[in-house]
């Protein structure tokens, strides 16, 4: 007994081949290869004794330069949204990389619904 085939119909919808796109290289923002950005940073993370500033329910971030976390100088106000006091001291705040990754969502969410 012979045994017939079941065509098969392709996909409706093609696949996208990702190989073709590119990826386009990540650009920082000028402002923060400046010398004056630089000094700004460093300030604000000897004022804080390289610990993350970050408090959450009462109780300060213990994430620390010493501890082996990277530490960031964070922009309390973006300076995206104002760019007034970007290298005000008031305006910043040391912050390790979970608390300066979720600001920045935060305030990229901010400026999206607004």
């Amino acid at each position: 007994m012979k045994r017939s085939r079941i065509p098969s119909l392709g996909p409706r919808v093609p696949t996208l081949d990702t190989r073709k796109a590119t990826i386009l290289p990540k650009r920082a923002d000028p402002h923060y290869q400046t010398a004056e950005h630089k000094n700004w940073a460093e300030q604000v993370k000897r004022r804080a004794d390289w610990r993350c500033e970050y408090v959450e329910g009462g109780l300060r971030c213990e994430r620390s330069r010493a501890n082996g976390h990277q530490m960031y100088a964070d922009h309390i106000k973006d300076i995206r949204d104002n760019p007034e006091p970007a290298l005000d001291l008031n305006n910043g705040r040391c912050a390790c990389n979970s608390h300066n990754t979720r600001s920045g969502i935060r305030a990229r969410a901010n400026r999206i619904s607004s």
